[in-house]
């Protein structure tokens, strides 16, 4: 080998890619790509490109992007399918390619830089261990990644749904959704035209649609190399025959498989490097598997021929490429989530599904969909006005969703607004009419509920100038006056009782202790304050900040201390973020949506860490029904 060697395991996109683009901008590197399959070998159906990622591409390599782009379908709008209804919205951009024809170009680019490719030819790291640099680029499975799995800190999840890669000659000019329920279970199918007259078609379900039918039987180890599952072709296209319109499922190498969510705490050690898949995977729901590959592959050529070291090099590649590579992981993780528990949704109708589908990442808002796809953002909106309407009496249409009625228990809020607030420290001369012109102010400007946060330690709770205030806020505005009480305070339970207040929100997040069983014992006081108090409404529940509360134990074991507190007499829970960064914001909507479904039970999430653009998003797409924010936040465009 020359004094710049370099070898890359893997001959897919990242790999072929990366040996072009070094040859191109360094001719001094002497590449090998070795690949495991045969150069005749037809893997895959289509795949797609983001419009980013072909932007770059004309800007590193034209003549790539050209050749690319003609053999390429253009973006293509989208489109949801769903109990006999369709719902067809914007362009959704991009480029989708053969994926043979995809590899065909790049091995020819490869090939015409100057790399060598080398195919039917399975590599070990050992065997290449003294080239310069070593690049993993091979894929999921990448056995450079397994062979220093503890250098790299490799972390592996496989998720919970099933899902298969198909084709079909299908005429498709959209991405589209189908929905099917059917004896067994429910299906979903993603497909997508990548050629004329072709589309992929990938179908994901639940393990217990696919076990009840029978689809387990394929054993994927006593089978052929390569061979496919045709029990599963053939029970798809009877499953899909709407959609497919007579038109024949295509397998290729197409068995049943759960998605691994691969991690690594490192990309490099010594004089390897991992790119794409063998570094990071992201779940195809979001459609950036390949465009990770290519990005990486741009990036670590550009640092590998302009640093002087490789080790320098490698730094700068994951200093730029992560933060990129995570952000994206942490939505493609709920959006798996989202299709791993799609079944739970298809009560929904087909435009409140698409809307629920688009905002499961938190990456798109209501504001953002009524710019973007108008048409829906108004069925959208219409069939959530409806829904209050049937549920609440009350026709009339808020300007807001936000400001819209809500019903909780027997009582009809006038709004979504919550807002949490300890008194204001006055002297006692003044205490009742401060209490009353801050409360009652805040009711008047139109909060749902006003609740006086009297957990503070040097907080005094005088009940009787309370009961007062209580009296003629209550006369005064439609709003609920409340407070907010330690758990297992019981001097604080007497006199919330004796104040007359018509909310009373117990409070876990100053409770170390709190455990899932704390929610058991819980379900006492919440039986006894229904009894003692005639004036109360309302129970609601804060269970504080993941990382110190019940949240600890698991969600299972959350939702059914949470089930059997509604069943006591609670109706609001109370969830915050951890902090504010987006994954912990999607995981807290992830968990109201999960509670809403398993207890019934209203629930109530906001705060500093979300903003309003999120809380009306939330509230429209139905995982939570109360916000906490104040002032009242105000849409960005207009009336909604």
């Amino acid at each position: 080998m020359s004094t710049k060697s370099m070898a890359c395991l893997g001959g897919g996109p990242a790999g072929l890619f990366f040996a072009r683009l070094v040859r191109l901008m360094d001719p001094t590197w002497d590449v090998t790509v070795y690949e495991r399959n045969p150069a005749d070998a037809t893997v895959g159906f289509g795949i797609g490109l983001g419009d980013r990622t072909m932007a770059n591409l004309a800007e590193v390599d034209p003549g790539t992007h050209r050749r690319l782009a003609a053999a390429g379908v253009p973006g293509h709008g989208m489109e949801l399918r769903h109990r006999g209804t369709t719902i067809r919205w914007g362009e959704q951009g991009g480029t989708a390619i053969a994926r043979q024809a995809l590899l065909t170009t790049l091995r020819e680019q490869a090939a015409d830089a100057g790399a060598r490719i080398v195919f039917d030819r399975r590599m070990r790291l050992a065997e290449v261990e003294s080239a310069t640099v070593v690049v993993g680029a091979d894929g999921a499975h990448s056995g450079t990644r397994g062979a220093l799995a503890g250098r790299f800190d490799v972390r592996e999840g496989s998720g919970s749904a099933m899902y298969i890669w198909l084709g079909a000659n299908l005429d498709l000019d959209a991405m589209t959704f189908s929905f099917v329920e059917n004896e067994h279970g429910s299906w979903a199918a993603h497909a997508y035209p990548y050629a004329p007259g072709l589309a992929t078609f990938l179908v994901e379900t639940d393990e217990r649609s696919w076990r009840n039918a029978g689809l387990d039987a394929f054993d994927a180890a006593a089978a052929a190399p390569g061979a496919s599952d045709e029990a599963s072709r053939r029970y798809l296209e009877q499953v899909f025959a709407a959609d497919l319109g007579g038109a024949r499922l295509q397998a290729n190498n197409s068995r049943w498989a759960r998605f691994r969510t691969i991690r690594c705490g490192r990309w490099s050690a010594g004089n390897v490097v991992l790119i794409g898949d063998a570094a990071h995977t992201a779940h195809f729901s979001v459609g950036s598997g390949t465009t990770l590959a290519m990005d990486d592959a741009i990036t670590l050529a550009t640092e590998l021929t302009s640093q002087p070291r490789p080790e320098a090099a490698f730094q700068r590649y994951e200093e730029r490429r992560r933060p990129i590579v995570e952000r994206l992981q942490m939505r493609a993780d709920a959006s798996r989530l989202w299709w791993e528990t799609m079944s739970q949704r298809l009560d929904r109708d087909a435009a409140d599904l698409a809307f629920h589908y688009l905002t499961r990442t938190g990456a798109l808002s209501f504001d953002r969909v009524r710019v973007a796809f108008p048409d829906l953002a108004r069925t959208v909106r219409a069939g959530f006005d409806d829904a209050v309407a049937a549920a609440t009496g009350i026709a009339d249409r808020a300007d807001d969703p936000l400001c819209s009625p809500v019903r909780v228990r027997d009582d009809v809020l006038p709004s979504r607004l919550v807002v949490t607030r300890p008194p204001l420290r006055v002297g006692p001369e003044r205490d009742g009419d401060a209490k009353l012109t801050f409360f009652g102010g805040l009711a008047l400007c139109g909060a749902a509920a006003v609740i006086a946060d009297l957990t503070g330690p040097e907080t005094e709770f005088d009940a009787g100038t309370w009961r007062e205030v209580n009296g003629r806020v209550s006369a005064l505005t439609p709003a609920m006056l409340g407070v907010r009480i330690a758990a297992g305070d019981q001097a604080a339970h007497d006199k919330a009782v004796a104040a007359g207040f018509r909310l009373i929100e117990f409070d876990l997040s100053g409770s170390p202790a709190a455990d899932p069983g704390s929610l058991r014992r819980l379900a006492d006081a919440v039986r006894v304050l229904r009894k003692d108090s005639a004036l109360l409404r309302l129970v609601a529940l804060d269970l504080g900040r993941p990382r110190t509360t019940p949240y600890r134990a698991g969600v299972e074991a959350l939702l059914d201390g949470l089930a059997h507190l509604a069943g006591a007499g609670l109706d609001i829970v109370r969830l915050q973020a951890a902090a504010p960064e987006a994954t912990e914001q999607i995981a807290t909507m992830q968990l109201a949506e999960q509670v809403r479904r398993a207890t019934g039970l209203r629930v109530l999430v906001g705060g500093s860490a979300f903003s309003g653009e999120q809380l009306r998003t939330e509230v429209l797409a139905g995982r939570i029904d109360l916000a906490e924010s104040w002032p009242a936040p105000l849409p960005r465009l207009g009336t909604l």
